[in-house]
């Protein structure tokens, strides 16, 4: 909505020149404010493209000692494809994978044996367990999840632990 420009109240005679040159002109400063932010969004708008590119370029930059050691390792496995030179090529390429995970502040989520959450977990499927310590735990971990700082990148995928307690202690109970 444009509102109208108002004309700016006469001088009274009573008022000096050297008076009316001292008072601030809000509506001069208010355009200027005005086309610097114009100008600012400009920029922004310019350089956005460029920050994206820059972030994948930095992203990619971290997995190039990643690519070198499965390089390495594929190249081992065609010289000598022995379990223990594939073994060895596989760690290295995990050792460098949780390098440069750690360096950009992604953590693995650790399930295994702890409280369902449904903040990190995705459930599969329960699976029966033989005592009630172990309903609702995490029982198996399908597919790993991962952290950056406090930010959840991947839900673990896992099954929970259900206690079911055997007939013969459903039916007796029954009876009480």
């Amino acid at each position: 909505m444009k509102q109208k420009k108002e004309k700016p109240e006469e001088v009274s005679e009573e008022t000096t020149p050297e008076t009316s040159a001292a008072e601030p002109d809000y509506y001069e400063q208010l355009l200027r404010l005005k086309a610097e932010f114009e100008n600012y969004r400009k920029r922004v708008e310019r350089e956005k493209p460029e920050l994206v590119a820059y972030g994948a370029e930095s992203v990619i930059c971290s997995f190039l000692p990643l690519y070198d050691a499965m390089l390495k390792a594929q190249q081992q496995v065609k010289k000598d494809a022995s379990e223990k030179s594939l073994k060895d090529g596989l760690d290295m390429v995990f050792k460098e994978m949780t390098r440069v995970f750690e360096a950009n502040g992604v953590k693995p989520i650790e399930a295994v044996g702890k409280p369902f959450s449904h903040e990190e977990h995705d459930v599969l499927t329960t699976l029966p367990c033989d005592c009630a310590e172990k309903d609702g735990l995490v029982t198996e971990e399908v597919q790993k999840g991962f952290k950056i700082n406090d930010k959840i990148l991947r839900h673990a995928k896992v099954c929970v632990g259900r206690f079911e307690k055997a007939e013969e202690e459903k039916q007796g109970e029954e009876k009480q």
